[in-house]
């Protein structure tokens, strides 16, 4: 399963589509200098709007921070090192 992975960049967005297990190792603190180059290379510009699908995360590098909407895998239960949001996907934000 892919994940919607949007970058949190001041005030700008990238989103790159990636497997579960790079973000339970981003999450982690697993992913070594190069690969986060990868991401933050490999990651297209987005204009956000204020509505998420389903599946989606954004993570704030500078605050490691993530929020998650509906990603249908519980990451707050392997012990990720920064801070978890799980959101419930509303008609406010859907």
């Amino acid at each position: 399963m892919d994940i919607q992975l949007f970058i949190k960049e001041g005030t700008s967005y990238k989103v790159l589509r990636v497997p579960v297990y790079v973000v339970k190792n981003l999450l982690r603190d697993r992913l070594s200098r190069s690969e986060l180059d990868r991401i933050h290379r490999l990651a297209g510009p987005v204009e956000m709007s204020d509505n998420f699908k389903s599946g989606s995360i954004i993570v704030d590098f500078s605050s490691k921070t993530a929020e998650c909407y509906q990603t249908k895998i519980d990451l707050t239960s392997f012990d990720p090192t920064w801070k978890v949001n799980n959101e419930k996907i509303t008609l406010n934000n859907y």
